[in-house]
């Protein structure tokens, strides 16, 4: 299991956001001090807008803010918001893509992932990840 690219940027560009909350950050700030590609990072937060993660302001003094306090924001709302419905594997919404369904030796094990997963990226908000302490020493604190 992987974290996609578009992910990780979504939660680069959050963090950095998340930093000062309430002031107007551009497109343009966002992805030369995250080192994400400007067309990449404007499908992100078109994503992020869409999901009530941030609003978008337009014009010469717009930019990008947090619509939620860092604390409100969990890292299942980025995920979802990113990447839409969590499953492990494809078979584990029981629509009855696989035929195996009722009788899959795996499921439960898939599932005990997903529940943990899921657990982990509800309980973790973007004010936790801002609290800690990154490669660099910097910290929300400092």
């Amino acid at each position: 299991m992987q974290v996609t690219k578009t992910l990780d940027y979504a939660v680069r560009s959050l963090t950095y956001i998340g930093h000062e909350p309430i002031v107007k950050h551009s497109m343009k700030e966002i992805s030369e001090h995250q080192h994400i590609p400007l067309n990449y990072l404007a499908k992100i937060m078109r994503r992020l807008v869409k999901k009530g993660i941030v609003k978008s302001m337009v014009g010469p003094d717009g930019g990008y803010t947090l619509r939620k306090s860092p604390g409100d924001i969990s890292l299942r709302d980025i995920y979802e918001a990113i990447e839409g419905e969590i499953r492990i594997v494809d078979c584990m919404d029981g629509n009855g893509i696989c035929h195996l369904h009722q009788t899959c030796p795996q499921l439960q094990v898939w599932d005990r992932v997903q529940i943990s997963m899921v657990k982990i990226l509800e309980e973790t908000t973007l004010e936790q990840m801002l609290n800690q302490k990154g490669i660099h020493g910097l910290s929300r604190a400092n």
